[in-house]
């Protein structure tokens, strides 16, 4: 039963990842008026992309075609290590803790940032440059902020995160824990190129960061980079919402009906996470490109302060 219960945590990561970002699209185009596409767009762009080959630059070796399979297999290994639907560890989960999913996560970053280089394109360098520059500051500010969940569980482990902060409500209000989700949520915007870090909506090649990173594919390689991508969001939103603001919901490991149930309980959590980002999204101005280390130096700081503060309160 664990086992099936593994699998289907992973399938529920690929599966809904689309669903979730085609979900804020929508959201993004009615708060702006406008009509917006379907909420199963970005499965009819799958769809499309994975019908149709893939050009590859003369330049490029295989560095290049291999990186798209490296980064989607890094995110469906972080899938695997992380309470998405259940509570307690799957088989699985033994793999890494939080710091190990962050190194993880620093892999696939580091993965795409070759690929960009490995064409010789202007954009690429441009774009793997910028985002290997941002991600130096963001990874240190996102070790610390598991640092502020794990006083509180005396563990790194993301599911004996999720029980300590479950069982004790008061954990909530508590400074620390205030200051290391307030500073998770803002990585979370960073490390997926939100506002007011990057437009995702935009579409001048010489201000992307994450898009110029995957602007020379095509295909179905750019397809594994898209979903990807969206399995990063869906999965720093499931980590948000299931370990530092609504631990409870969450199925059993011995119990298929427990997951299954677990998995609308999911949807309702993201769906307040995605309308957060909504909203900053649509009321925000994108930062210029040097103001991004402030908005960093502040997450950092957040998460540093509050595991002070958790010694400051034990003495």
């Amino acid at each position: 039963m664990a086992v099936a219960l593994q699998v289907l945590q992973s399938l529920v990561v690929v599966a809904l990842a689309p669903l979730y970002v085609g979900a804020m699209a929508r959201a993004e185009a009615i708060v702006s008026s406008k009509r917006g596409p379907s909420v199963l767009q970005p499965y009819y762009d799958l769809a499309k992309l994975l019908r149709k080959g893939a050009a590859v630059s003369d330049q490029a070796s295989w560095v290049y075609q291999g990186a798209p399979f490296v980064v989607f297999a890094c995110y469906l290994t972080v899938s695997v290590i992380v309470p998405i639907i259940t509570s307690q560890p799957l088989p699985l989960a033994f793999l890494a803790d939080l710091i190990g999913g962050a190194f993880v996560l620093a892999l696939a970053s580091f993965t795409m940032a070759l690929a960009a280089l490995d064409t010789a394109s202007p954009y690429g360098g441009l774009g793997a440059s910028r985002a290997t520059w941002i991600g130096s500051l963001a990874e240190p500010a996102l070790i610390i902020v598991f640092f502020t969940v794990g006083v509180l569980s005396a563990s790194d482990n993301p599911y004996l995160m999720n029980h300590a902060v479950a069982a004790s409500p008061y954990a909530l209000v508590l400074p620390t824990h205030v200051l290391g989700t307030v500073a998770f949520f803002m990585l979370v915007l960073v490390e997926n190129g939100r506002i007011p870090v990057e437009n995702p909506a935009g579409s001048i090649e010489i201000s992307m960061i994450e898009e110029g990173r995957v602007l020379e594919y095509s295909g179905r390689h750019y397809a594994l980079m898209r979903w990807a991508s969206w399995m990063k969001l869906f999965l720093m939103s499931a980590i948000f919402m299931n370990v530092f603001v609504i631990p409870w919901g969450l199925g059993g490991a011995h119990s298929l009906a427990g997951g299954l149930i677990a998995i609308p309980v999911l949807l309702g959590k993201l769906a307040i996470c995605g309308l957060l980002i909504v909203v900053i999204d649509t009321s925000f101005a994108k930062l210029r490109f040097f103001r991004i280390a402030e908005l960093l130096g502040a997450a950092f700081l957040l998460a540093l302060v509050g595991v002070i503060t958790s010694y400051v309160i034990v003495v």
